[in-house]
């Protein structure tokens, strides 16, 4: 009888160190599980648990399906991602982090750089990008909900009190206020990635979204542009201070104000590896090409003075 059940539940433990287990013991598992296409078929089966919410049968199998999808039956792998793309529940499973904000099956689909999506595949992408806190339509849903806190003559004339380490006073609109925050901040809406790298980056980077569409979608993704600035910021620092640059007790100083100012043959010649010097070539473009798609605030008003002194000229 095949318990497919019982190595679902082994990878699991042995993946997560609860079983006494090495990286060499997960990796064999893998390498017979990778092989088996009626397990993995049994693994991409939606079902739903008892909170009545899709999941998989194969929870595990199914995230290190999406890590290692190059090596898994092509059609096998399709199915998985059709059904990511067409389940809001499925593609917010979490595996690898909290389920509001860690690496979700959605996510992790973006990784692989030769995925193809559909037209409606990248809109259900966008939209539950959309659900992150810091976007055009999470901002708009915040405050028609506080205009429904003023309709309903909820100020912060009224005070309350909330425990937050203790009991301390607050306005009533306030407190409102942060609950919802609060609400937000643990809802699996917030699945697909936290901090600077999360979905919204994935999508900008991805090929499957052409230049005029990352145009629209950069502005809608980060609605404070302080907040955009300092994205933009850290994914360049990320650049800098990438581990090919810490390697054989050999640390490689570079000055991120010259960033841009490095060829492709530069990077080569600085790591010695095709693959290194692409990968950071292709981090570098993008971060280019960002700065093309929506300036920062300090080179719009650079351009603005420029304007400005040229018409008094």
């Amino acid at each position: 009888m095949k318990n497919y059940e019982k190595i679902e539940n082994d990878f699991y433990l042995s993946k997560h160190n609860i079983l006494e287990s090495n990286n060499n013991d997960v990796i064999s598992m893998w390498n017979k599980i990778k092989q088996n296409n009626e397990l993995l078929y049994w693994a991409i089966k939606p079902v739903k648990n008892r909170f009545q919410k899709y999941i998989v049968n194969g929870l595990s199998i199914c995230e290190t399906m999406l890590i290692d999808y190059e090596s898994i039956d092509k059609t096998i792998y399709q199915q998985l991602i059709n059904l990511i793309y067409s389940n809001k529940e499925i593609a917010r499973i979490v595996q690898t982090g909290y389920s509001n904000g860690g690496y979700s099956y959605l996510l992790m689909s973006l990784f692989n750089p030769e995925l193809k999506l559909t037209e409606d595949q990248k809109k259900f992408a966008v939209s539950e990008a959309m659900n992150k806190i810091g976007t055009t339509k999470y901002k708009k849903e915040k405050n028609n909900y506080l205009k429904s806190l003023e309709s309903k003559g909820i100020t912060d004339d009224d005070t309350t009190v909330i425990n937050i380490d203790g009991i301390n006073p607050i306005g009533e609109k306030t407190k409102n206020e942060y609950i919802y925050n609060l609400f937000n901040s643990m809802s699996d809406s917030q699945a697909h990635g936290t901090g600077d790298f999360d979905i919204r980056y994935w999508i900008l980077r991805n090929h499957n979204w052409n230049l005029s569409e990352k145009q629209e979608l950069i502005m809608e993704f980060f609605s404070d542009d302080d907040v955009y600035d300092e994205k933009l910021d850290q994914w360049e620092w990320a650049i800098i201070n990438d581990n090919c640059n810490y390697k054989d007790d050999l640390v490689i100083t570079r000055d991120k104000s010259e960033l841009y100012n490095y060829s492709y043959n530069d990077l080569l010649k600085l790591y010695g590896d095709k693959k290194e010097a692409n990968r950071i070539f292709e981090e570098i473009n993008f971060c280019k090409q960002m700065h093309k798609l929506r300036p920062q605030q300090w080179e719009l008003d650079y351009l603005d003075t420029k304007i400005l002194k040229r018409s008094k000229i």
